[in-house]
C-alpha cells in the first residue's frame, strides 16, 4: 500500500511540474507576440497611425482653418486657401495605399476624410455604386421647381466614391446643396482623370487628397468644404480650395438645415 503511494505523490510532482512549464512558455509566448515582436498587421497599423496622426485629429484640435478665416460668401463658390498650396506635412508623403474617415462628433456630424487615392482605392472597372440610405445631419429636402424636379440638398462624399469606392458610409456623408457638390465632382474628376491617364503608362500614381467639412459651432450643416490635393510621385496634381455650401436663390439655416426659396427661377 506504501508503494502505491509513493508513486502517487511522484507522479503528482511530475504531473504538477509539467503543468507549470506549459504555463510559464505560454505567458512567455504571450509576451513575445504582442510585445517584443509585433504581427505584420501591428507594423502596418502603427506606420499608416503615424503617417496620418497629425490629420486624423485635425477634425478636433489642429484644424488646418476655421470658420473664422473663411470670407464670407459674396457670390464666388470656390476660394483658394493657402495661396492654393495644401497643407500636407513632409512625413505624410507616401506611396502607401490608405483611407482614413473621422468618427462622427458628438453632434453625429463627419470629420475629416483622408486617402492616398489610387488604382487600388478606387473601384474596380464595371463596379455599379450602390444606393445611399443613410441621411446625414441636416437633412431636410426641399423640393422646388415645377412638379418638384429639382433638390436643394445631395448627400455629399467627402471622398468621392469615384475615388475611395466607399459609398453609404456616415462617415464620408455629409448634407450639401447641389452646386456645393457639383463644384465638388470637378476637383474629383480632376484627380481621377489624372490617375487613369498616367497609369495608362504602366505605372502606379497616387494623389493624397483630404477633405475637410468646416461647420461654425454647434450647426448641422457645414459652412463648406476644404479640398486639398497632391500628387505623389510626379508634379501634376496640387491645390487647396474651399467650395461654399449654398445655393443661388435659397437662404439656408446652417443651424438646423432648414431652408427658405427666396426666387424661383428654376420653373
Amino acid at each position: 500500500m506504501g508503494a502505491v503511494l509513493f508513486g502517487s505523490k511522484k507522479h503528482n510532482k511530475k504531473k504538477l511540474k509539467q503543468i507549470i512549464t506549459f504555463i510559464f512558455f505560454t505567458i512567455l509566448f504571450v509576451l513575445i507576440e504582442n510585445l517584443i515582436l509585433p504581427n505584420e498587421n501591428q507594423i502596418l497599423n502603427n506606420t499608416l497611425n503615424e503617417t496620418i496622426q497629425s490629420n486624423t485629429t485635425v477634425n478636433e484640435t489642429n484644424i488646418n482653418i476655421v470658420v473664422d478665416d473663411i470670407p464670407k460668401y459674396s457670390g464666388q463658390m470656390v476660394i483658394n486657401i493657402n495661396n492654393d498650396v495644401p497643407y500636407f506635412k513632409e512625413n505624410e508623403i507616401t506611396t502607401e495605399n490608405f483611407e482614413y474617415y473621422s468618427p462622427l462628433d458628438e453632434f453625429d456630424r463627419a470629420g475629416v476624410g483622408f486617402a492616398n487615392i489610387c488604382k487600388y482605392t478606387m473601384p474596380p472597372e464595371g463596379t455599379k455604386r450602390g444606393s445611399i440610405s443613410y441621411k446625414p445631419t441636416g437633412w431636410i429636402q426641399y423640393l422646388y421647381g415645377e412638379n418638384n424636379k429639382y433638390h436643394l440638398y445631395e448627400r455629399c462624399h467627402l471622398i468621392a466614391w469615384q475615388l475611395g469606392n466607399e459609398n453609404n458610409n456616415r462617415q464620408n456623408l455629409i448634407t450639401g446643396t447641389s452646386q456645393m457638390n457639383t463644384a465638388m465632382i470637378e476637383y474629383e474628376n480632376l484627380v481621377a482623370n489624372w490617375i487613369k491617364q498616367n497609369n495608362k503608362q504602366g505605372k502606379d500614381f497616387h494623389v493624397l487628397y483630404r477633405v475637410t467639412p468646416i461647420y461654425e459651432n454647434e450647426n448641422k450643416l457645414a459652412t463648406g468644404v476644404e479640398i486639398e490635393a497632391k500628387s505623389v510621385e510626379e508634379d501634376g496634381v496640387s491645390f487647396n480650395r474651399f467650395i461654399y455650401n449654398v445655393q443661388d436663390n435659397f437662404e439656408i439655416n446652417y443651424r438646423t438645415g432648414e431652408a427658405k426659396l427666396t426666387n424661383n427661377k428654376e420653373d
